[in-house]
């Protein structure tokens, strides 16, 4: 008996043993809180456009975008291009064109380019082909907007049978709007 009383001493003991080293192990505790700050980007874009009211047949709209590393680091600098048209009296936020951008083959929105050997693109995006540094701009790619004049796009004359007389009559484009949506990005160069 005093050998069983024994066994469940050393038995109790040990557990008493493995119960408090467990608490021990637990007792103890650290935090370690790791904040990364991120810098603000400070890139500017600035453009150069002035939204005419009645944009006529032929008439050139000034539109410049260039884009100004003001941080630390360099980046590079992209953007890419939405066009569409939004008809007279649509409601439609999307950028979906609800007109032609084609005409008989040609454009109805002349986009002018210029510093094209500055740019390069591939495939909807038109990267800046240096990196800026702080304080370094890029020229701008676009030059201006042109509503091209070599067909007439907003109406048409009608003629009577005989050829007498004549009447405007409106096309799709009349009243309708031209959309360019640019998305302009920068991104830090890593070395």
């Amino acid at each position: 008996m005093k050998k069983k009383r024994a066994i469940v001493a050393a038995i109790a003991v040990a557990g008493i043993a493995v119960i408090g080293g467990t608490f021990a192990f637990y007792a103890d505790q650290a935090s370690f809180s790791s904040i990364f700050n991120l810098g603000s980007p400070q890139v500017e874009f600035t453009e150069t456009f002035e939204s005419p009211n009645y944009w006529k047949s032929c008439d050139v709209t000034p539109k410049t975008l260039i884009i100004t590393n003001k941080t630390d680091y360099p980046v590079k600098a992209r953007f890419k291009m939405e066009q569409y048209w939004k008809a007279s009296g649509s409601t439609s936020a999307d950028h979906t064109t609800e007109l032609p951008l084609q005409y008989q083959n040609a454009d109805v929105a002349i986009i002018g380019f210029q510093n094209d050997d500055d740019w390069e693109f591939d495939g909807e995006w038109y990267t800046y082909k240096t990196t800026l540094q702080k304080g370094e701009s890029t020229n701008s790619l676009l030059k201006d907007v042109t509503f091209n004049c070599t067909q007439n796009f907003a109406g048409s004359i009608v003629y009577s049978d005989d050829g007498s007389t004549g009447y405007t009559a409106a096309g799709d484009y009349a009243n309708a709007k031209f959309h360019l949506f640019i998305t302009a990005q920068t991104n830090q160069v890593t070395e």
